[in-house]
């Protein structure tokens, strides 16, 4: 009875530890920080800062532009999450970035201009894909990521204990390649919600399935079962609510979004959100972070640990001995 009271207990603190992690990130969404282009003069950029900084303070960080070409050429580079041209009466968002950020930033500016009687235009410069009219895929396609880079870590363990350094190095490099190579047709090609060069999409997919496998492995080598709550602790519990899943880093809580920053799964999806949409502007940083997780797990496998002792299967027969299972 206490074992049942124990696992009802167990299930109960593991599913609150999910709702508090996505429902504290996702809840209550606000802008913080947002980058935004204005086309104009140093005194109008004072001016608009002034009147958005008293409806949403915080909210919004504006920098002038001296041509439209310019503001929206950084756009594109990443480097703005929209552009206003007041002389214009044009707002340019790119809701590939985040559907949900254009929105918001479509509300607060289309407010503003209709308190002044001013018209205001909106364009799209990134639009979602057309099979992907709610702008969540992306969240999701690096969920399918993810789990499996956990999920290979933990199974190459079981299956293959004794492999070497090497071996073990070399077949998380070719699950990673052929599991991310497969996912990135499945929403290429097949459902077509993330369109482009496939290939950079294949690549940067794989990547992020290495890393995460890398460090999973090294996590399992190092801690033995324990190492496997950790990799889903930090990579799916933390790691995608702290990536801004749909809503983007800059709607969250900014000390979450900061956990999210470092961590590789929120720029992984950077990384893929910026080559099937922009072209692959903005990579140094996502493909940084990832190299870093990389290391850090082909260390960690490099290190003696108790994950091949945790995951061997035990033997069947009676008085046989055991050669040691001490990991290399």
């Amino acid at each position: 009875m206490r074992k049942v009271i124990g696992a009802i207990v167990g299930v109960t603190l593991l599913g609150l530890l999910f709702a508090a992690s996505f429902l504290g990130a996702f809840s209550k969404p606000a802008p913080h920080g947002v980058p935004v282009g204005v086309v104009g003069p140093a005194p109008v950029v004072e001016q608009l800062s002034a009147t958005l900084a008293k409806v949403k303070p915080g909210a919004f960080e504006l920098t002038g532009y001296a041509s439209a070409e310019t503001a929206r050429q950084a756009l594109l580079d990443r480097e703005l999450d929209a552009v206003l041209d007041p002389q214009a009466g044009k707002l340019v968002v790119a809701s590939a970035a985040g559907r949900t950020g254009a929105n918001v930033i479509t509300a607060a500016f289309q407010g503003a201009a209709q308190a002044q009687g001013r018209p205001l235009t909106v364009e799209d410069a990134a639009p979602t894909a057309p099979a992907d009219a709610g702008g969540i895929a992306g969240m999701f396609f690096t969920l399918s990521l993810v789990i499996p880079g956990v999920a290979l870590a933990v199974l190459l363990f079981q299956l293959a204990p004794r492999l070497g350094f090497g071996a073990r190095t070399g077949a998380l490099a070719l699950g990673a390649l052929v599991a991310g190579s497969a996912t990135a047709w499945l929403a290429h090609s097949v459902f077509e919600v993330l369109p482009g060069d496939y290939w950079a999409l294949a690549a940067i997919s794989s990547g992020l399935v290495l890393t995460i496998a890398l460090v999973g492995s090294g996590l399992v080598k190092l801690l033995g079962p324990g190492g496997v709550g950790l990799a889903a602790l930090l990579f799916v519990v933390v790691g995608v609510p702290a990536s801004g899943g749909p809503l983007g880093a800059r709607y969250i809580p900014e000390w979450y979004a900061t956990i999210g920053h470092y961590l590789p799964v929120g720029p992984g999806a950077e990384a893929i959100r910026n080559v099937v949409f922009f072209d692959g502007a903005a990579l140094a940083w996502p493909l940084t972070v990832l190299g870093v997780w990389a290391l850090v797990g082909l260390v960690l496998l490099a290190l003696p640990g108790r994950g091949r002792a945790a995951a061997e299967p035990q033997p069947a027969g009676r008085g046989s001995i055991q050669p040691s299972a001490t990991a290399r």
